[in-house]
């Protein structure tokens, strides 16, 4: 539907008639050398607060003139930028999903290496010891005892190898 708007040098609506169609196009026809236009209605405009509307020159529909569009138009972009906010903010948790999993597979890595290190070094003191024993003239291999004898009591066990 089409309502008529008077409006002022900088195209700031000073007046409606919002009554119907047919009175809206002959309104504009009879005073349109006193700036009236024909404007596409938008059910969110109302003449009390015609102060904060424009209409657009490129396709004369009814927009706020705080940000030039219609409040259809002022809804998508709303809902585009929140769901750009949304997806940055996806985008930052599944970043730090995959970091948190790389730093957890570095230090299971770091843990796996460093039993293997411990180990290998262990081993090699083992090596180094035995040599040095066999270098000092020390038999490394340990003897078995030939004397075992065990006693029990009432206050436990007693062993004793020779």
């Amino acid at each position: 539907m089409k309502i008529a708007v008077q409006l002022d040098d900088d195209r700031n609506i000073i007046n409606a008639n919002i009554t119907n169609e047919l009175g809206a196009e002959l309104q504009v026809k009879l005073f349109a050398n006193q700036g009236w236009t024909l404007a596409e209605s938008d059910p969110a405009f109302s003449s009390a607060e015609s102060y904060l509307w424009s209409v657009r020159e490129s396709d004369n529909k009814l927009v706020h003139i705080s940000t030039g569009m219609t409040p259809d138009e002022e809804t998508k972009a709303s809902l585009s930028e929140l769901t750009k906010e949304q997806l940055k903010d996806s985008l930052t948790k599944e970043q730090l999903q995959m970091g948190l999993t790389s730093l957890t597979k570095e230090y299971i890595e770091d843990k796996a290496n460093s039993k293997m290190v411990t180990t290998e070094l262990t081993k090699q003191i083992a090596e180094l010891t035995i040599k040095l024993d066999k270098v000092m003239g020390i038999d490394p291999t340990p003897k078995v005892p030939t004397d075992v004898t065990s006693t029990a009591t009432n206050d436990g066990a007693i062993i004793t190898a020779k």
